[in-house]
C-alpha cells in the first residue's frame, strides 16, 4: 500500500478477496494471516514497516504483510465496511494514482471512523499491534541479529527441509 497507484493494492486485494494455499498448507486466509502475524515482528525489524520498507523490496513483508492490514482492518470494520471501502476507493481512484493516505481517507469516510491511528500504526509501526477480534493470535518475539546470521551462514546440509 505504500506505492502510489492501484498496482500493489490490486494485488493484495485479489489475494485478500481469494485467499489461496500455500507452500506451508495453509490453505485457508485465516490460517495463512495467523502464521504472517506471527512473523510481524521479525519482519519489521528485518524489512521496516510495511508502508516504509527498509529493506529487500522483494520480502514477503511487502506483499503478505499488506494483505495483514487489509486482514485486520477487515477484522476491525466488519466485511460489509470493508466491501464498501474496497470498491468506494477503486471507484474514486479507477483512473489516476493513489496513495495509502487516500486509502485511509476513503476507509475513514465509508466507515464512520477515525482509522488513522489504527492504520498508521499496522502501516509505519515498528511492533506488530494486536489483532483486532483475535486476542488468542501471538507475535513470536524476534530473533537477536547474532542469531539470525547464524541461521543464515547455517551450511545447507544442516538445514532440515522438513516442515
Amino acid at each position: 500500500m505504500a506505492q502510489r497507484g492501484p498496482r500493489g493494492l490490486h494485488g493484495l486485494l485479489y489475494r485478500y478477496e481469494r485467499g489461496w494455499t500455500d507452500h506451508l498448507g495453509l490453505v485457508t486466509m485465516e490460517a495463512r494471516m495467523k502464521d504472517v502475524y506471527s512473523r510481524g515482528h521479525q519482519w519489521r525489524i528485518d524489512a521496516g514497516p510495511v508502508a516504509s520498507p527498509t529493506a529487500d523490496p522483494f520480502h514477503g513483508q511487502r506483499y503478505t504483510g499488506g494483505t495483514l492490514v487489509l486482514y485486520a482492518l477487515w477484522n476491525l470494520v466488519g466485511q460489509d465496511v470493508f466491501r464498501r471501502i474496497e470498491h468506494a476507493f477503486l471507484d474514486r481512484h479507477r483512473t489516476s494514482s493513489a496513495s495509502t493516505q487516500d486509502y485511509i481517507a476513503v476507509a475513514a469516510e465509508i466507515s464512520g471512523q477515525d482509522l488513522s491511528g489504527f492504520l498508521n500504526k499496522w502501516l509505519y509501526g515498528t511492533k506488530t499491534p494486536r489483532m483486532p477480534g483475535r486476542p488468542d493470535w501471538t507475535v513470536t518475539p524476534p530473533k537477536p541479529a547474532a542469531a539470525r546470521r547464524d541461521q543464515v551462514n547455517t551450511p545447507k546440509e544442516k538445514v532440515s527441509a522438513t516442515l
